[in-house]
């Protein structure tokens, strides 16, 4: 990979980043000195996986071929359970600095919005093998499908809630508006070969979920966002901030989904899996594996996180700071995420830090940010996985920006 393909790929990750909402380890650089009102814009991009190398997930994400070499190479690869999820989006933010309460000097409101869209899912070796490399490799052998599942949720949110003007505390209630959302489980799958590969012995129950495509909203719910700032320690020994934070915490309902359920223990001959796939007489063969069609409303929890840590402080005497901390996301693919960084303070106006965390969609991962402040602007770029953006061996992508404006 030559060096300006390297700079296209950290371009586009912080150019999608800034449209998306972050949900990373920049930090926020904390001021609790100023009493301001402001104006903020974060986005994320991220992709991550726990088996797929980026020369593999980039042919999905940048376009290109998936040679029989990268598919053996990538298949050598898998695990028993393998994981991946990813996202991006955009939020924007507005707090306002009027006082709301007369006993409460340091409260005031807040608007935000944003469109965000995430995806994860879990499956296993054989699954992969199955769809990229063949089932040839499986003759005489039962391939485990029962590992495969995932969902894709696109979403709109919009709402309103207080803030604090000098601990930077807020709590907010969102509208959610979805508008994608797919949903595949598999409670139970193997299929079994003959030795010869013209006998197939089938052995799943699954269910496959989609939101209605004619309607622009595909359904409604509610969220919270929150960020609870907590001071700890001396200025004479070790201190900072604690941050517990959350965000699209909360269910929304799909209207009207379709779901196509199956439910089969079936022996075929004299076809490969590849008939299964391109056959022309779809009813006959879904009628054949027990298909069957409903329509349904649903209630989903929301793509929210929970993350909480030491943070950055902007008013610290120190130019040297640590941080820290887990996060958790609302699904069971997701691993607790343990993370851990220094930021150097290297003058007024820039800062910089590393980290690296553990777990997730993947395992481990290296990140870097700079930001820059400057009167009333706040500007911070980073990725929680640099040599990802860079590197072909590694398993994941990630873009982050924060602008900010006090009023």
């Amino acid at each position: 990979m030559n060096l300006y393909y390297k700079i296209g790929v950290v371009i586009l990750f912080l150019l999608l980043g800034e449209l998306g909402r972050t949900q990373g380890l920049l930090p926020n650089l904390l001021d609790t000195t100023t009493l301001n009102g402001s104006i903020q814009l974060h986005g994320n991009a991220f992709e991550h996986s726990s088996s797929l190398q980026n020369n593999f997930s980039r042919k999905f994400l940048l376009g290109g071929n998936i040679s029989d070499d990268l598919s053996e190479t990538t298949y050598d690869r898998q695990n028993d359970h393998n994981r991946l999820g990813g996202g991006y989006g955009f939020n924007l933010q507005y707090r306002a600095k009027k006082q709301l309460f007369a006993k409460k000097p340091y409260l005031s409101w807040m608007i935000n919005v944003s469109s965000e869209s995430h995806f994860y899912g879990g499956y296993s070796g054989d699954a992969f093998g199955l769809v990229f490399v063949g089932n040839e490799s499986f003759f005489g052998e039962t391939a485990n499908l029962s590992d495969v599942g995932g969902q894709f949720t696109q979403f709109l949110s919009i709402g309103g809630g207080i803030h604090n003007v000098k601990t930077k505390s807020f709590l907010t209630v969102n509208a959610i508006l979805p508008q994608q959302f797919f949903q595949l489980k598999m409670n139970r799958g193997s299929l079994s070969f003959d030795e010869s590969g013209e006998q197939i012995n089938v052995n799943i129950e699954g269910e496959l979920m989609s939101s209605n495509s004619y309607a622009y909203f595909k359904g409604l719910g509610a969220a919270i966002n929150f960020d609870y700032n907590v001071p700890f320690g001396k200025p004479d020994s070790f201190n900072g901030i604690i941050q517990i934070a959350g965000r699209n915490l909360g269910a929304y309902q799909i209207h009207n989904a379709t779901k196509n359920k199956i439910n089969t223990q079936e022996s075929f001959n004299g076809f490969k899996v590849e008939d299964l796939v391109n056959s022309n007489n779809l009813s006959s063969l879904k009628d054949t594996l027990g298909v069957t069609k409903t329509t349904a409303s649903e209630w989903k929890l929301t793509p929210g996180f929970v993350q909480i840590g030491k943070i950055v402080s902007a008013n610290s005497k120190h130019r040297f700071q640590s941080f820290f901390g887990v996060r958790m996301y609302t699904n069971k693919t997701y691993r607790p995420l343990i993370y851990v960084g220094a930021h150097f303070q290297a003058n007024n106006a820039f800062s910089l830090g590393l980290q690296g965390s553990f777990g997730g969609y993947g395992n481990l991962r290296l990140g870097i940010y700079l930001n820059y402040k400057k009167n009333r602007l706040n500007v911070g770029l980073g990725s929680e996985d640099l040599l990802g953006m860079l590197l072909k061996q590694q398993y994941g992508h990630s873009g982050l920006i924060q602008i900010a404006w006090e009023l």
